[in-house]
């Protein structure tokens, strides 16, 4: 099965810890995934904690994520085939790059398909194949 980048977005995240700011941003990931009618995802976050939780056993995790990766793990279940991947933040520089401030080009906005060129050789770089 051949592998490659579909989708991304920003969204502003109000949380009461990092651990539960992370399992929001796997839930915005699985509703993204659900919103484009995707069948196989592969949902990566430089969380261990969140990975390891959805992974295993939720109760291993943050009290303040818990009810968050409930949720993720229930819209997971609704793919065909939904796999939880962590990735250590140095080979994840797209998602560095959407989120930091000085990046105009996403606003709470989704692209799909066809990223904005500025992205392009970030993605590359991630090992990640995409349109140029």
């Amino acid at each position: 099965m051949e592998r490659k980048f579909v989708a991304a977005a920003r969204y502003a995240i109000s949380a009461p810890s990092a651990a539960a700011a992370e399992a929001y941003a796997l839930l915005h990931g699985c509703k993204l995934g659900e919103d484009l009618g995707v069948r196989y995802v592969i949902l990566e976050s430089d969380s261990l904690e969140a990975i390891n939780c959805l992974s295993s056993s939720l109760s291993r995790g943050s009290w303040e994520a818990f009810p968050v990766l409930a949720q993720v793990k229930q819209l997971g279940g609704k793919f065909l085939d939904c796999r939880w991947s962590w990735v250590p933040r140095s080979a994840n520089g797209v998602a560095h790059k959407i989120a930091s401030g000085s990046f105009t080009e996403m606003s709470d906005v989704v692209w799909a398909v066809r990223p904005p060129s500025s992205l392009v050789f970030v993605l590359n770089n991630d090992g990640l194949p995409c349109p140029h």
